[in-house]
This record gives structure tokens, sequence and C-alpha cells, in this order.
């Protein structure tokens, strides 16, 4: 038996699912592969070759299923995907749970179980709505099942830990761990802005075994030492490159320093930059990659992608005609800033369009009841700035609707991911006027990669904004040609001005400029836009 076992071990040691599937096979068929003469044993030819035969038709399968999900593994020893969830060694309490809600695993799902069940360490990258959050839950599950070190006189934080980038996100989760209360004995913290500090230190007393914290609420409890990380074994930090790019590094590092050495780190985030490589490397230290689809930026392939073309004086009436012609839909739409929110807002009421909107100036009470009341069905259109981009799973939303096209092109993947959850379909609409010309390109390079009809205006915004450029590169003048600047000059100080102090600048200080001018509705540092939360500096609205 033994001898046999070795044999197979050594024959296949190259191609881990074969091994994988060949090893138990091998054990319960030991007595027909081996057969004894006189004086030795040998391989019955005649039995192996049914064997392989039954393997080569599983490895098949396998194979079929990482090609058409596009799944990527690199790692030493990573296991092969779990077509079901049977397969992933998830405990009979937790099996019989899951397997009430879901026929089968996500491809995401189906080779991160595996890998998070044997205690590796991972990075997983892929598109938003892939049930990223069941495939590191179950796994947190299972560990703090496990663990023999919960709820002791000496309590010195949970188990497990899970740092995501929003409140929103954080919310999201806490409600899907809570569905498994009971049948695992789970004891659940929620650390967060916006809400009861002192609630959250009386939970915390309460021994909780899994906590789900915004970095910067978590680090000030850490800081003032109304809370310790010292039993933490298990850490997952879920869309890892939106909480580095809203500035939260310094605060990650600091929570994972005082976690328990020894512990198990997954990761997961929609993109792979080299600042999440870096944390990557820092504190996962060997780990498996695993990745759906490519590792840059891309579209939800089951999304539906439209572009209205419109200009901006008909931009309004262009977004209510969208509305009126898509009736009663579950809707969610997105706007730049807290502003057009609130004014998108009471437009649609005013026609008697039942809408409510959410941003970082709402309280965490009231964005968790709006969020609540579109999820239950009672608000069938929810409006908000880019706090709802990521994160939220909201099944039934037909489509997203972009009022104003978002600054970053990653932000415009996100949004559109709020539909098309889980391998279901959807729409996304986005408007698109002259002003957002700097977008074109790379919206184009969106929509080739997700298989979608590229309309022909976007070419020739292309041309107009390479246009534009050829133009202040040809006209332009560092200086101004002078300390007061030329008539038309494209630099500084000119009458006609694209970049300061003219009447018309396009950028800073101009009357109808896009940054610092008095009628600036959309852009960065108006008057009336105080919008942080939507911008890099957005860490602040969170904490």
């Amino acid at each position: 038996m033994k001898l046999l076992i070795l044999t197979i071990k050594s024959f296949f040691q190259m191609n881990r699912i074969l091994q994988s599937a060949l090893l138990p096979l091998a054990r319960q068929s030991a007595n027909k592969l081996l057969l004894q003469n006189e004086t030795r044993y040998f391989i019955n030819p005649f039995q192996l070759r049914r064997l392989m035969s039954t393997l080569e038709k599983e490895d098949d399968a396998v194979a079929i299923y990482l090609e058409k999900h596009d799944i990527k593994v690199e790692g030493r020893n990573a296991p092969p995907p779990a077509l079901s969830f049977e397969e992933a060694k998830i405990p009979d309490n937790i099996l019989r749970m899951v397997m009430s809600q879901f026929d089968a695993p996500t491809p995401i799902q189906s080779q991160a179980l595996p890998i998070a069940m044997e205690g590796s360490n991972m990075v997983g990258i892929g598109q938003t709505g892939s049930g990223k959050t069941l495939a590191f839950l179950l796994p947190a599950l299972t560990h703090i099942q496990r663990s023999k070190s919960n709820r002791t006189e000496n309590y010195t934080g949970p188990t497990a830990l899970v740092l995501t980038p929003t409140r929103e996100l954080a919310q999201q989760i806490e409600d899907v761990a809570r569905e498994y209360r009971r049948s695992c004995n789970l004891g659940v913290i929620k650390c967060i802005g916006g809400e009861s500090r002192v609630r959250q230190l009386r939970l915390y007393d309460n021994q909780p075994n899994l906590m789900i914290a915004t970095p910067g609420r978590l680090n000030d409890f850490l800081q003032s030492q109304e809370m310790e990380l010292s039993n933490v074994e298990y850490v997952v930090l879920d869309e890892a490159d939106r909480m580095l790019d809203m500035g939260f590094e310094p605060q990650i590092r600091s929570i994972l320093e005082r976690t328990k050495k020894e512990k198990q780190v997954l990761m997961f985030s929609a993109t792979w930059p080299d600042d999440v490589k870096e944390l990557a490397e820092d504190f996962l230290g060997e780990y498996t990659f695993l990745n759906i689809g490519s590792i840059e930026l891309s579209a939800n392939k089951n999304i539906k992608q439209e572009i209205l073309f419109c200009d901006q004086s008909d931009k309004m009436q262009t977004f209510l005609d969208k509305v009126d012609e898509l009736g009663e839909t579950k809707m969610l739409i997105f706007a730049e800033t807290k502003r057009s929110v609130d004014f998108l807002e009471r437009s649609l009421r005013k026609r008697h369009i039942q809408a409510q909107g959410i941003h970082g100036d709402k309280s965490q009470m009231q964005r968790s009841s709006v969020i609540q009341k579109f999820k239950s069905g009672h608000c069938r259109i929810m409006i908000a700035t880019d706090i709802a981009a990521r994160g939220l799973d909201i099944s039934g939303v037909e489509y997203v609707l972009n009022y104003d096209f978002p600054n970053d092109i990653e932000n415009y993947v996100h949004r559109i991911g709020r539909t098309g959850r889980s391998n279901a379909k959807g729409t996304s609409i986005t408007l698109f006027t002259d002003e957002d010309a700097n977008q074109a390109k790379k919206l184009v390079e969106i929509l080739k990669e997700a298989e979608q009809e590229i309309p022909k205006e976007l070419y020739q915004y292309m041309k107009i904004h390479r246009g534009e450029k050829m133009a202040k590169k040809r006209y332009g003048r560092q200086d101004g040609g002078g300390a007061f600047g030329g008539y038309n000059n494209r630099q500084q100080g000119g009458f006609g001005s694209r970049q300061q102090g003219g009447f018309d600048g396009r950028q800073q200080g101009g009357f109808n400029s896009r940054q610092g001018g008095y009628r600036n509705n959309r852009r960065e540092n108006s008057w009336d836009d105080s919008d942080q939360y939507e911008r890099r500096s957005s860490r602040r609205d969170d904490y």
C-alpha cells in the first residue's frame, strides 16, 4: 500500500490535480491494484488502466472548469478547485447552512476555498460581484470553530479579523456573518466610524471571535489601548487596493503588527498595483496567487454598457427622460458630488418619483436606513456618490445610471459592477458630455476588454481631446508671456487663459473654471463642494 502511494506521488509530482485526485482512489483500490506472487508485489495493469481512465476524466473536467472561468493559480502545491461545497472540507454544521442558500460555489469561491481551508496565505484578484465575501468568511468560521483559544478568561481579542475600506462594506459582511451566528456559536463585532464607540466597546467586552472593522476606527481603539488583537490568527484585507488608495496603509501596517506573528492572511483586491504587491510581500510572505480573468482593470462581461451622448446644457433633461423610460425598475444612480446627489433626489421627488440619496455628509444611521430600504424594495431608486461604488452587494439592481462620469476610470468599473452580481445580467447607462472627453480613450479600452459595442462618438471625443492637448503644447507658454500674461495665453493670466486666472479659465480661478470657479458644480474645490469622501482624502469620512 505504502509502496503504491509513494510510486504515485513520485510519478505525478508535477501534476497537482492528478496527484490530489489519485491518492484517495489509490487508497480505496489498493487491494485491486496490487497483486502478489510467491516472491513480490506487482501492479495489476488492467486495474491501473481503469483507474487512470477515471482520473483523466476528472482531470479533464477540472481543466475545462479552470479554462472556462479563466482561473489562474500560482504557488507551490496549490490544491485544485472545489467544484462543489462538499469538496471544500467545510464542517458539517456550516455546510448545511451554505447548501440551504447556494447550489454551487462561484469561480473565485471554488478555487479560494480549498487554498484558504489548507491554511495557506493567499492573494485573490477578481472582479466585483464575484462572491469574495463567502470565499473568506467560510474559512474564517471554520478557523474560529477549530480554534482552542476562543473565549478564555484572559481575552486578548478575536480569532479572526476582516478589514474593509468603507462602513457600508463592513455592514454587508456583518450581515452575512450573522446568518451563521447560531450554527457556529459566533460572536461578531463591527468597528466603524459614525457609530457609538461606547456600544462597540461593550460588544468587545462580550469577547467576540470575529471582528469586522474599518482601519481608522480600529486603529483609534488600539492607540487608546481599549482593544487588543494579540489573539488574531486569521486576517482578511478586503478591497485592499481601495484601502491603500484611501491612504490607510499606515493604519493597516499598525494593525497587522499587533496580531499574532504566526497567522493566516488573505488579501482580496480588484486590481494588482505595485503598492498592493508590496503590502502582500511584507505581510503574507509565501502565498498562493489566484486571479479570475485579467489582473488589469476590467468590467464584468455580464453587464451591458450603454453610453448616452448629450450636451452639458441638456444633461438634466436627458437624465429625467431616461429615468421615465426605465419605469418601475430597481435603479442605482451615481453622481460625482454630494450637492449633485441632493439635487437629483429633489428633482426626482418633484416628479413624484420615489428616490433617496446617500453620501458622506449623511449620518451612518441615515445611510444604513436608505440602503436597507433599497435592498428590501421599499425604495426602488437610490442615488449615491462613490461611497456606494464598491462592496455593496444588493440583489436585483437592474440598472446603474451614471449621471456624472467619474474622475477615475476605476470608479466607473466599480460603479457599474453594482449590477450584474453573481453571474446575473445587468445594464449600465452613462451620460457622456464634452467635459468627459479626457476619459474617452480609457472608456474605449474598458468597452473593448468587456467585448461591448463601441460607439463611434467616443472615437470623435478622443480626437477632440488629442487636439486640445496638441493646442496646449503648440501655443502654451509656462510664464504667460510676461507679468500679466498675453490675451490668448493658454497657461497663465490671459483673458482666455485655459489654466489660471483667466475670465474663462478652465482649471483654476476663472469665473467658469472647473476647480476654483463660482459656477463649478462638479469638480474639486469649488465654493459649494466640500465633498471629500469621493476623493483620495476620503479616509476621514470613513473614520
